[in-house]
């Protein structure tokens, strides 16, 4: 059996944390100097301490963190996947759902480039 392209195996392995809201496993996947863009391609965070921040901001305001990819596209250091996502707010027990698709893009065997492209609201 061929092995997994890195970029692959580091989506894997943020998603698995991501999924038990693992933020030190989740962030340990990611470039120090992590870049996070929206569909638009402008930035939403930029560095470390601003990822670390806004996903355990996200973490701790909700319970059952669930994404699941469903479709998987890889070239080279690149991959886009389709995910579908789910989330209960915590304070009101709402739950929150939807699908995007996320390009990520590997350097120095981090993920270094995470876009998010979403249907508009």
């Amino acid at each position: 059996m061929t092995e997994s392209p890195l970029i692959v195996r580091l989506s894997e392995r943020q998603l698995e944390a991501y999924n038990r809201a693992d933020l030190e496993a989740f962030c340990a996947c990611y470039h120090p100097d992590i870049e996070v863009l929206g569909a638009d391609g402008q930035r939403v965070h930029r560095g470390g301490a601003a990822f670390r921040a806004a996903y355990g901001a996200m973490f701790e305001a909700h319970d059952e963190v669930r994404g699941v990819v469903d479709g998987r596209v890889v070239l080279g250091e690149h991959v886009v996947e389709r995910e579908h996502w789910s989330r209960v707010v915590r304070a009101t027990g709402e739950r929150r759902q939807g699908s995007v698709l996320v390009r990520y893009s590997e350097q120095d065997g981090l993920i270094r480039v995470a876009q998010f492209l979403a249907p508009r609201a």
